[in-house]
């Protein structure tokens, strides 16, 4: 291989992040130097990894929330009846409250 093809592969392989804040950055070589050796691509690639899996995480937690809460929504519940029919055939009338608190 010539040089130029080397480099022209290495190119390939290499990213180049702009715009990126002081301390992100800090914490981001930080973290790189004390769990990867220095090798930023590889704690790049933790990163994004860790990203997708939290991602997908939060996605079916909200899914789950979004189910939750349409369960137990008061317009999903059943309608209460006026009266139970025991198995005797005698029926118990719903109790209810007066607005001076006494039972109907």
């Amino acid at each position: 291989m010539t040089f130029k093809e080397i480099v022209l592969r290495d190119k390939e392989k290499r990213i180049s992040i702009s715009r990126v804040p002081k301390k992100t950055k800090e914490e981001f070589v930080a973290f790189a130097n004390e769990e990867f050796e220095e090798d930023y691509g590889m704690c790049l690639k933790y990163v994004w990894d860790n990203f997708k899996m939290w991602k997908t995480y939060f996605e079916n937690m909200n899914f789950k929330l979004d189910n939750i809460l349409e369960t137990i929504s008061p317009h999903n519940q059943p309608e209460q009846k006026e009266s139970i029919t025991l198995l005797s055939g005698k029926k118990i009338q719903k109790g209810g409250k007066n607005s001076d608190g006494n039972t109907k």
